[in-house]
């Protein structure tokens, strides 16, 4: 069973919208925010930030799990195209595997 602040927590980011919700949007009093890292560090929910350095957080299946919510459609299809259709990297991504290729010379026993 899960801790009553770290369950207040979840219930909070499910009550807002569970997927990408703006960091603005959710009101967590400070005495939550202990229980906020123990959701993100047991993967109960992800925090994302866009380019332009927003903050936004989604719950994971563990977490609609750990609070015995229904996970929606949108999300479990999401995760399957994930696995079978081959996305684009991001920018960032292909900008740091495009970088200098310096090959070394293998030792020879």
């Amino acid at each position: 069973m899960l801790a009553d602040d770290l369950t207040n927590v979840l219930e909070e980011l499910y009550r807002a919208g569970a997927h990408r919700v703006p960091a603005e949007d959710i009101d967590w009093p400070q005495e939550l925010h202990a229980a906020v890292f123990r959701a993100l560090n047991m993967q109960y929910m992800i925090r994302l930030t866009d380019d332009a350095g927003r903050v936004e957080f989604s719950l994971t299946q563990a977490g609609y799990a750990a609070i015995d919510a229904e996970v929606p459609w949108s999300q479990i299809l999401r995760t399957r195209l994930r696995d079978f259709l081959p996305f684009t990297k991001s920018r960032r991504y292909l900008q740091m595997q495009s970088g200098p290729v310096v090959s070394r010379p293998r030792a020879v026993f």
